[in-house]
């Protein structure tokens, strides 16, 4: 028996299906961020995988592909050079490249938001005031971030027993992202990206 994923992906019931994901900051200047490097950091909190390529003699399935921005908020902070409105939208249009390098094929070139949820963003503008008696109000934009879904893709993959996945994500213009300096400095936290993959792990036909 067979569990039917897509149109195009047929999951034998034996297989095992697995989220497997990585988390990379994203740097000023920094055009492109590779996910799944070869050496995971081994922090189970950015990330779950062990290396790439997986190890085991497992055929993997590659389902879906999803990106989730790990901030929930934005705030202005001109001071530090932190414009919310310009960081979201170099973040929507990056654009994504997926493929196994030990053939060189490419699955997937497509732009960030196919795999992502930024269609729920929201910036909103909010009113605040200095600490100071009589101080003017100051209006400053926030970007409210929603959690990414699972995007299944339209044409799954297979992956060979020891072949190595190559996933990046390329900003037109990443000279908007604050440093890690500025980001400190604001209270704000770095900002991170997180792609997450879905898996159908299955024993190589005999």
């Amino acid at each position: 028996m067979s569990t039917q994923i897509s149109k195009k992906a047929i999951v034998p019931a034996s297989a095992r299906i697995k989220t497997y994901f990585d988390t990379q900051k994203v740097e000023q200047n920094g055009a492109v961020l590779n996910f799944f490097p070869p050496n995971s950091t081994r922090k189970i909190t950015r990330n779950n995988y062990v290396g790439n390529p997986f190890p085991g003699e497992l055929k993997r399935r590659i389902l879906a592909l999803s990106f989730e921005v790990t901030k929930q908020f934005i705030e202005d902070d001109e001071a530090n050079g932190i414009d919310a409105q310009a960081i979201v939208n170099s973040l929507k249009d990056a654009g994504v490249i997926l493929q196994a390098d030990n053939d060189n094929k490419e699955f997937l070139r497509v732009p960030i938001a196919k795999h992502s949820n930024f269609s729920g963003t929201d910036i909103q503008t909010v009113a605040g005031t200095a600490n100071t008696v009589d101080a003017p109000v100051i209006y400053k934009d926030v970007a409210c971030l929603r959690s990414a879904a699972e995007y299944r893709l339209a044409d799954p993959f297979d992956l060979a027993v020891n072949q190595t996945l190559s996933l990046s994500v390329h900003f037109e213009d990443s000279s908007v992202f604050p440093s890690e300096e500025n980001w400190t400095t604001s209270g704000q936290g770095l900002l991170y990206l997180q792609a997450s993959i879905v898996v159908a792990e299955m024993k190589p036909e005999k």
